[in-house]
């Protein structure tokens, strides 16, 4: 294939994108224009979750926000069983998350699992999946104890019905390595990243995006221990991944240019370094997620004094 053919060549994944999003639309007219049948109310509540789930998918949650919103307002309304109703907080949980408000995403969570368990038996996956939702949301919040508490639920629960090397055990794995470089521990984080990783690759490949994020993950562990070598090779594999996926210049990569950018100011190439940072800041910019932007922003700042991230005991932590 010639450079021009890959260049006009649509993207698949753009493409899927589109022709969901058409659907949705259209089936969202159908609702508003009221030409569903009486009793499908439960369904248009789950088509306006269905549309706010791709434009998260690609960190689109302006657009997923009215959406989401919108779902809960009408599952309340109309009465929806409890089932829905926690998918509708869920949800929402995941998207606040998103936007960087991880006070509402807590709330919003929490009343979710709250319906959960009043539906589902005690050791049904669907909460172990919830929990670990909340566990990271916590984390996002600092409260570390809570986050350590929620996914060693999540944890005893899959593995009530799960062996200990299912592929489904691999991203409960990844979390539990991230609470242990916020503790500090980067021995015990390390050694479940790569427990975790030979199940993504095994299950998913070594080019799925998934694959990507965690080594990115990992490349953040490596220049924590200093290991720059190790973690630019890492991280070189993950930008390439998604970049392919998302196209050269997605704000969902600007997490893993930043990465690329610190260990190039290690390095001592600050020019390469501030094209990245540059790269990264105006993806984000553009998407018009300002408290995105301004975290970003500050990472900026630590890459360009040269700073790491101070971990130490969680119980500071949630202080």
């Amino acid at each position: 294939m010639t450079r021009e053919s890959k260049t006009n060549s649509p993207n698949p994944k753009g493409r899927a994108f589109v022709l969901v999003v058409v659907f949705c639309v259209a089936l969202l007219s159908t609702i508003a224009n009221g030409q569903s049948k009486p009793g499908r109310t439960y369904s248009s509540s789950k088509a306006l979750r269905s549309m706010a789930r791709v434009y998260m998918a690609y960190g689109e949650y302006a657009k997923a926000q009215p959406l989401a919103e919108k779902a809960l307002t009408l599952a309340q309304k109309r009465g929806a069983c409890d089932s829905e109703l926690a998918m509708c907080f869920i949800d929402l949980a995941v998207l606040y998350s998103g936007q960087g408000r991880p006070a509402d995403a807590e709330k919003m969570c929490e009343l979710g699992l709250h319906l959960q368990e009043k539906v589902l038996c005690k050791n049904h996956p669907y909460l172990a999946y919830t929990l670990r939702t909340l566990s990271s949301i916590y984390s996002e919040g600092g409260k570390y104890d809570r986050a350590r508490s929620a996914l060693d639920k999540a944890v005893t629960i899959m593995l009530d019905s799960n062996r200990a090397d299912d592929k489904v055990m691999a991203p409960f794995y990844v979390d539990i390595a991230k609470l242990f470089v916020v503790e500090g521990d980067f021995e015990k984080a390390e050694s479940y990243y790569q427990r975790a990783m030979a199940l993504i690759v095994n299950s998913y490949g070594p080019d799925h995006l998934y694959t990507s994020n965690v080594l990115g993950s990992i490349a953040k562990l490596y220049i924590l221990q200093g290991k720059y070598a190790e973690a630019e090779e890492l991280i070189n594999r993950a930008v390439a991944i998604q970049e392919k996926m998302y196209g050269p210049d997605h704000h969902l990569i600007a997490v893993s240019w930043l990465t690329k950018a610190k260990i190039c100011q290690v390095k001592g190439d600050t020019a390469e370094a501030e094209k990245l940072i540059k790269r990264a800041l105006d993806a984000v910019g553009r998407t018009g997620n300002v408290t995105a932007f301004m975290k970003l922003e500050q990472s900026v700042e630590e890459i360009r004094a040269g700073k790491q991230a101070a971990y130490g005991p969680i119980a500071k932590a949630d202080k």
